[in-house]
């Protein structure tokens, strides 16, 4: 008789870097975030959807809403960029932050 034994392979974890830096007093600014694999994208891929949401910031005034679905990091690749306009305003306020949610992922 022969023993087979079955090779596991360790599913990658998925993570958001944070970005935060000062809005500007006019104009827009890009934000690039990026989603990252603890490693390598297996055969066919990771898929997911991402999205912008509301926290203190305001969708519209503060920063322009953004959603996709169906995104990917192909096999053998670890990061995806996905980028936020960002309103610059003169107007005095705390600290604003907004959401970038990355869901359905397969």
């Amino acid at each position: 008789a022969t023993d087979t034994l079955a090779t596991l392979t360790a599913v990658p974890t998925l993570s958001i870097d944070s970005v935060s830096r000062a809005e500007g007093n006019s104009g827009t600014q890009v934000y690039t975030f990026t989603v990252s694999l603890s490693a390598p994208a297996g055969p066919g891929g990771v898929s997911f959807d991402i999205g912008t949401s509301n926290g203190t910031a305001t969708a519209g005034s503060d920063y322009v809403t953004r959603s996709l679905t169906g995104q990917t990091i192909a096999a053998g690749e670890q990061t995806y960029t996905f980028d936020v306009t960002v309103n610059g305003d003169t107007a005095i306020e705390s600290t604003e932050a907004f959401f970038v949610n990355v869901t359905t992922v397969t």
